[in-house]
């Protein structure tokens, strides 16, 4: 679970920014918002189950999930993208509205635990500025047999190219990988090297792709396509307010282009721009096996006029003018919520009030907020405007104002 994070020179972020999800010692709603993880950890096993980020527009809400989803990008894709010579970090998301900014260092920090056999602390930073990382440290706690933490311990610690401390496990996964000014040590964890290798960066690397983000542009169709069993949750949902939804359907059509490898993606663009086939439903989806076209249906029961009811369905993507906004958004929206809530993990999610009624809006809040149903320890943050939404069986210590400075 993510415990406290921070961001400097990112975005509208000039200077440093941070929040906790760690609980203050009130007992509001202590039964469902909180997930008590080892008591090990001591101060750090009340953790809140979401954090609520209000503000007016152009305050930074956004920014700060950005922050989180760009250091998540960084951290598992600069090794792979050094393979292919290209380093990320030469177009830095900086603060824009200072020249000195430039030349300053972009930082993040992140300390999240992991509840296993033994609970773990972990703690992970890195700075970077002009093309280059500057420094890179990651840390780790771990509660002992007689159930107390350690002291932290350096996994490893990195100054430019230099490693200044390094643990036995990342000393060998140096002789593997060399230190370059354009990879995250880290993100060489996940690579294809064995678990036995590097463990803790391994279990880092896991942590950090269970972060999730919702929104329109996320893979929530191919999240559906592996786990069909969360349409029928979603419906159970959206049929809590609109009882005229009957079912929800994946549609996956093969395209048969004549290509021979589905490989080669210059292949398939150059067999698809021959075709007549225009990007219908929820757009195209490449695989090894071939081209799909993906869509989701919504059943409803049509009457006929013998009185006899038959099944109707319409395209969330195609038939937009007779799908609500919301009911589209929410669907999609619901693939990642259903999937952290039953895997664990952190989800962001940018102004959750946006195109939903306010009972859905509360409804998503409460899903993680009842330990009931977040059995897994899952975590949110959402972003809002409507100050209503603050009133919804939510702790002080889960919102966090963000303004202008």
């Amino acid at each position: 679970m993510l415990i406290n994070y921070s961001c400097t020179n990112y975005k509208s972020y000039r200077y440093k920014n941070e929040f906790t999800f760690s609980a203050s010692k009130i007992k509001q709603f202590d039964e469902d918002n909180i997930s008590v993880i080892n008591s090990s950890l001591t101060s750090k096993n009340r953790i809140l189950n979401s954090l609520m980020l209000v503000g007016p527009n152009a305050a930074g809400k956004s920014n700060m999930l950005k922050s989180i989803s760009y250091a998540r990008y960084l951290i598992l894709n600069s090794a792979n993208a050094m393979q292919n010579k290209e380093n990320i970090f030469e177009d830095p998301d900086i603060f824009m509205f200072d020249e000195n900014a430039e030349t300053e260092p972009t930082e993040f920090y992140f300390e999240f635990s992991i509840d296993d056999n033994p609970s773990s602390l972990y703690y992970y930073s890195f700075s970077f500025c002009q093309k280059e990382i500057l420094s890179e440290t990651f840390a780790k706690r771990e509660s002992n047999e007689k159930g107390r933490l350690s002291t932290k311990k350096i996994l490893f610690e990195r100054q430019g190219t230099q490693l200044t401390k390094t643990s036995e496990q990342f000393s060998k996964l140096n002789q593997v990988f060399d230190i370059n000014p354009a990879v995250l040590f880290l993100s060489n964890c996940g690579g294809n090297i064995k678990d036995d290798l590097c463990p803790d960066g391994k279990v880092a690397i896991d942590w950090f792709h269970n972060i999730k983000f919702a929104n329109r542009n996320n893979n929530s169709l191919d999240i559906y396509d592996d786990n069909p069993e969360y349409l029928d949750i979603a419906r159970q949902i959206l049929a809590s307010a609109d009882s005229c939804i009957k079912g929800l359907r994946l549609e996956k059509r093969k395209l048969d282009l004549g290509v021979l490898d589905y490989k080669n993606p210059d292949a398939v663009l150059q067999a698809l721009n021959k075709s007549n086939v225009h990007n219908v439903g929820g757009g195209l989806r490449l695989s090894d096996d071939g081209l799909f076209i993906f869509d989701i249906k919504m059943a409803f029961e049509k009457k006929k006029l013998d009185g006899a009811i038959e099944e109707l369905e319409l395209s969330i993507f195609d038939d937009l003018y007779n799908i609500s906004s919301g009911e589209q958004k929410l669907i999609l929206y619901l693939a990642p919520i259903i999937k952290t809530l039953k895997e664990g993990g952190l989800l962001l999610i940018d102004e959750v009030e946006t195109a939903l009624h306010y009972y859905y809006s509360q409804l998503l809040i409460r899903l993680f907020n009842d330990n009931d149903i977040n059995h897994n320890h899952s975590q949110a943050i959402f972003t809002t405007h409507n100050t209503r939404l603050l009133d919804e069986n939510l702790r002080v210590d889960q919102i966090f104002t963000v303004t202008k400075n």
